[in-house]
Order: C-alpha cells, then structure tokens, then sequence
C-alpha cells in the first residue's frame, strides 16, 4: 500500500512538473513573437490548434529567426500536410514568396523602459489566399536544418442551414457587472424579486446564456480588434490587429497573414444574402472594420475605408504629408470587397478631407458604386429601401445616448463633429435602435436569400475608459431597447440572434452612495461614512422617466458606489460628470465642481502604468445570449472563436459537398429551443 501511495505521488509530480507544450505560450510580458513554439525559432501561422470553416480562405506564413548577426537560411525548408507536399494537398498553392529582413523586440519590461532592444534576424515564406479540400484533421510537419515545428489544423464542415438571418449584437466592453447594474437602476423589485417586480433586462430574459473567454494569442488581456476578429474569423490574434496573424515585419502593416472573415464567406458562396454593419462608434473602429477589414494596425482609418468598398490590397503609404497610397511588394490576392449593403455609423473624417486615402472623396465613391448616402437622423429616416445604403452620422465616433437623446446642448462642446466637415456640429445623430432596425428593414427588401447583421453599442466601453459610468449604463439600456424592439419584427422567426461583448471592462459596485451626505461632508473619512455596504447598501434610485428613458442620473441622492479595478491618478465623487469640451464622444475623465469645492472627493491613487490616462480592459468573460434554433448550442463557456462557428452553422456556410446548405427554417413559424434540441446537438462547435 505504501509503495503504491509512492507511485502515485511519483507519478502526480512528473505530470505536475513535466515540460508545457511547445504551442503553451511563454510565460512573461514581453516576447519576440508570440507564435513561436517553446524554444524554438521556427514558427507558422495559422498556429497549432487553428481551426476552419470548410472552404474557408486564409493565408500561410513561416518565419525562421536568429539573433547570431546573420539571416537564417530557410531555402531547405521541409513542409508537409499529411505527410505530402503542400502543392499535392492544395491545388491551388504556388510557390511562396520569400523575404529576408531585421527586426527588434524588448526582453521584458525593463528593458522597453530603458529603450534597449534586441534585434534578431527573419526569413519568412508565404503563401496567399489557400483553403483545404475537406474536413479533418490537417497535420503539419516543418523543418530546416536543427528546428522542427508539428501542427494541428482541424476543417470543420458545416451544417444544414438552419435560419433565413442572423443578428450578432455586441456591446462593447460589457462586463456582466455592467449588466447586473444596469437592471438595478433601471429595474424596481417587489421585496428584493425582480421576477416579481418589472423584471429583468431583455437580454437576461434570451433562450441561453454561455460564457466567452476574450484572451487572444499574445496576451491575457485583449483590445476590440483581436476579440471582434476573433468572432467574425475564428481565428485568434493579436491586439490591434483585424483578421490576420501578425508577422514581425517593420513598417508593413497589411503583409500578414490573413484570413477569411464570416462575411467575405457569405459574398464568396451566398451572393443572395445582404451584410449590414452597424455602430454607434465610427466605422472603422476596431469592432466594426473587424467585418471587412484586414490589417495588423486598427489605426488605419484610412485603409480600412477603401477595404470595405474596394477589398483588400496591399497597399504601401508613399507620402505621409498627402496620405498617399500605391499598391507595390508582395502580390497578395484575395477575394471579393464586402461592400456592406448597410454601413451605419460616424466616421466622415476618413471619408474626405486629409485624412482619407489618397486625397479621395469616399463619399463620391460609395455613391457612384451605386450607395445612398446619407447624413443625419431624418435623412435616415425617409432613405429609399431600393439599394445599399451608406449613413455616417458624424465626423469621429458618434456621441452617447445621454447627448444623442437627451442633452443636445451638450452636443454644442464639440463644434467640429459633423460628417460633412464643415465646421458644424452633428445635431440630429440617430440612435442604435434607429439604424439597426433601418438596417433590416433596408436588407429584408434588397435581398430575398436572407441578411447578416453585426449591431454594436460601441459607448459602453467609450464610456467606461474615462470611469463615465453612467454614460456607459445609458448605452447599455439603449442596447436592451433594441434588442427588445428587434424580437418584435417579424423577421426574428428566422433569425438567429447572438449578444455577446467582445471584452470586459473592470467596473463593480461594492454599495451605495448618499450624495446629500457626501456632498455635506467635511473631510475624506466623513465622505466615506456616506457609503452604504452590506445591508447599509440599501436600494439605489431608479433613473428611468415616465418614458423608460435613463434621463435621471442628476435628480438622484442614493447611487450606486462603483468603479473600476484599474484606474489612473483620479478624484471619485460620484457625481454624473459634465460632457467634455471636444471630446469624441462626449466623454472623458475631467475635474468637476464637486472634486474641488470644499475638498469633495474621494482621492484614488493610479494603479496602471504612469503614462495611462483612462482605464482599460480586463480578462473577465463576457456573457453570450443566444435566441432561435441554435441558442441550445450557446449554453456552454467556450474560446470567443467558437462563436463564429455558431453563426456559421446556423447559416449553413461550409462550402463542401457533403454539406450542403439547403434551408430547414420555415417562415411561418417561430423557433423555439426544444424544436431544435437534436439538430443543435449535431453542430461543429
């Protein structure tokens, strides 16, 4: 018994310290490049593990490194997929085309404080626009000289078509937390029930609910790009980068490897079907561009534009000063423009003037492809649902739902946010329920094969950066508004709706606030004695108004004492903040009277890095709500890649012979989860 109790100790600690997989990332802050295996300085992408929709197209790259003073030879290369040449496996493979070049990293934090890189030394091999011929496992074999690299590809078919549409709203940075809070200032109970009282939000009342995990490739935290790529790719990244692995090349941000996102599929193999984007940030914000889009820098605005009438190119910036763009290097094709057939959203800044493209008037171009254009609300409104539509509501982001809907004149502080950049502020933006239901009402005329639709609360996370809690809350319960005005149409009965965030923000609520008492208060110990925790948390004020709008944030004494984990150097004093002076949007951390007056406010010490103004994200997962035939499949924590397999099979997507996409979904009658239980048991997920 003694020497069996032995054995198994011997044998838990040989597991407990064995070596982690190579495809384990590394542990530390700092990394050459995240897709090297463990010890070695050979790497692909896709990565081990990536995974594919059946004729999904992406691209392949292989560096090889070395910090000895010289480039490494890659011209013996070794690389098989299931035992054989990739040109026997992928008929269309041409020869890739190879590069030798320099680059840097930082060891660790240390070092990028002191500025004192490493440089090391890259031959990189690519090959552009591939697929693979059907589903399986693919196992990859590379080699040169002393470095070997195994990775697994799994293709995964598609299923049955199981709905005409499909909706993915996302509320950005929307931390379960943040929902939680929502109800509670919005939602009155009857002795602690809200199932007694006016209930729960919409989203809480869905068929499902899942659990997502944000992280990508290079790190624990995540930034909207990489989480959204994620999503509409299935494929995980790096932060700032949209649908593409990134590479180690300097000053190329559009060389890397890309892959196909959900819907360059539906213009490659459902032409019948319209896409629609819609945002309440500009539209080529990371969350929105992440549905046509691929680049390693978010930041490109003006790329991205052309990307969503044009497609890509690989395209080099020749004149910084002019903003000029050339398509020269590496040919790189690819597939089809996504050419939404509804672009919703503000942005009008990379669409004319000096920061688009070349000089271009972007407006002028999507019209003479054959797109309205339209500016305001009431253009909105009264467009025709004849053809594709194009709605840039102002200049950078769009303002929040508090500005947009309620204070106009707070609107007034930024006098430079019309679309048309013509000096005039953008008084008449329409709201998220506006433009998504415009947006299916617009696609459910134009194309008769169904709709996909991306719909974004882009101010929760907007808000929430600058610790403008409130702001943030408004637009999340805009977002419950639409949901609920969404399941209302008739078009839901063949829609499968997704909710998700494609990231957490780090905010709580540890009490409640009397703001008569803190206001009143003489010193730092009296102001916190004014905040209830435990049963002294009591119950917060609701800020609806007679039309369930949140317009009381200032008529309120008892609020919710919150925050967030992370923070910069800042004073707390609960007050709903001012709008701030030509912010984009209309919110930003900024002193106001209560956090100097009398010495009113709460102290807080920074706690991020010394150079970081306003918070950032955390590594919580984020809520997935899932309503009609595949929401039996959403209960369940999964990768965010998952997801856009979800939405893939619920379409029917995967191009292959033995999966075809013949429609199951019937028109006349509404779906339910236990209608579909056996058939969402039979998805790839």
């Amino acid at each position: 018994m003694q020497f069996k109790s032995l054995l198994i100790i011997a044998t838990f600690a040989l597991t407990a310290f064995a070596a982690p997989d190579a495809s384990t990332p590394a542990v530390g802050q700092k990394n050459r490049y995240r897709a090297l295996p463990r010890g070695s300085n050979l790497a692909i992408v896709p990565v081990d593990g990536a995974e594919f929709l059946a004729g999904q197209k992406f691209d392949i790259s292989v560096e090889l490194h070395s910090e000895d003073g010289k480039a490494p030879d890659l011209s013996a290369l070794s690389f098989t997929i299931n035992g054989k040449q990739v040109k026997d496996v992928i008929v269309n493979a041409t020869a890739p085309y190879t590069s030798t070049y320099n680059s840097t990293y930082y060891a660790d934090g240390q070092s990028e404080y002191a500025n004192k890189p490493t440089t090391f030394h890259v031959s990189r091999a690519s090959w552009r626009r591939l697929s693979l011929p059907a589903s399986g496992d693919y196992n990859v074999e590379l080699s040169v000289g002393s470095e070997k690299v195994k990775a697994k590809w799994v293709v995964k078919g598609s299923s049955t078509r199981k709905v005409k549409n499909a909706l993915l709203f996302i509320g950005d940075g929307m931390a379960p937390t943040m929902i939680s809070a929502a109800r509670y200032i919005s939602r009155n109970t009857k002795f602690g029930k809200f199932a007694n009282g006016e209930g729960f939000l919409e989203m809480e009342k869905w068929d499902t609910m899942g659990k997502i995990s944000t992280n990508g490739i290079d790190a624990i935290i995540t930034d909207s790009a990489n989480s959204a790529a994620a999503y509409t790719s299935g494929h995980k990244g790096w932060v700032n980068t949209l649908n593409v692995y990134a590479d180690t090349t300097t000053g190329d941000q559009l060389d890397d490897a890309k892959v196909e996102t959900i819907t360059e599929v539906i213009r490659r193999v459902r032409p019948g079907m319209c896409i629609g984007i819609v945002t309440t940030a500009s539209v080529v914000d990371a969350t929105p561009a992440a549905f046509y889009g691929h680049t390693r820098s978010r930041s490109q605005g003006d790329v991205l534009v052309d990307q969503a009438l044009n497609g890509f190119k690989h395209l080099v910036l020749t004149n910084k000063t002019s903003n000029t763009w050339v398509e020269r290097g590496e040919s790189m094709p690819w597939g089809p423009a996504v050419k939404p057939d509804v672009l919703f959203g503000g942005g009008g800044d990379r669409f004319k003037g000096s920061k688009a493209m070349n000089g271009s008037n972007y407006y002028d171009a999507f019209t003479a492809a054959g797109y309205k254009v339209v500016n305001d609300k009431d253009e909105l409104k009264n467009v025709g649902t004849g053809g594709a539509v194009l709605g840039i509501f102002t200049a950078g982001h769009m303002d929040t739902w508090y500005e947009r809907e309620f204070n106009k004149e707070g609107l007034k502080t930024n006098p430079n946010s019309s679309p048309k950049l013509d000096k005039t502020t953008a008084m008449n933006q329409p709201g998220l329920e506006l433009m998504t239901l415009k947006a299916i009402e617009i696609m459910e005329k134009k194309c008769s094969d169904g709709w996909f639709l991306m719909s974004e609360a882009a101010a929760v996370d907007k808000s929430m950066h600058p610790m403008d809690y409130d702001r943030g809350l408004a637009d999340l319960l805009e977002l419950d508004r639409t949901l609920k005005a969404v399941r209302s149409l008739p078009s839901a009965k063949e829609t499968a709706i997704f909710l998700t965030a494609d990231h957490a923000q780090g905010y709580d609520v540890y009490g409640s606030v009397d703001l008569n008492y803190f206001r009143s208060a003489a010193n730092d110990d009296s102001q916190r004695n004014a905040i209830g925790v435990y049963q002294d948390a009591g119950w917060v004020d609701n800020v609806l108004d007679a039309n369930g709008l949140p317009t009381r944030f200032t008529e309120t004494r008892y609020r919710l004492a919150g925050g967030k984990v992370d923070m910069p150097d800042h004073v707390e004093n609960f007050e709903f903040k001012a709008p701030a002076a030509g912010a984009n949007p209309l919110t930003l951390y900024m002193a106001d009277p209560h956090d100097s007056v009398n010495s009113i406010g709460l102290p807080r010490a920074g706690n991020l890095p010394a150079s970081s103004g306003h918070t950032v994200h955390t590594l919580q997962a984020v809520d997935l709500y899932c309503f009609g035939p595949v929401a039996a499949s959403c209960g369940k924590h999964m990768d965010n890649t998952e997801l856009f397999f979800l939405m893939a099979n619920a379409l029917g997507l995967g191009d292959v012979a033995d999966a075809p996409s013949k429609n199951v979904y019937s028109s006349a009658a509404s779906f339910s989860i236990s209608a579909f239980v056996a058939l969402s048991a039979a998805l790839f997920l």
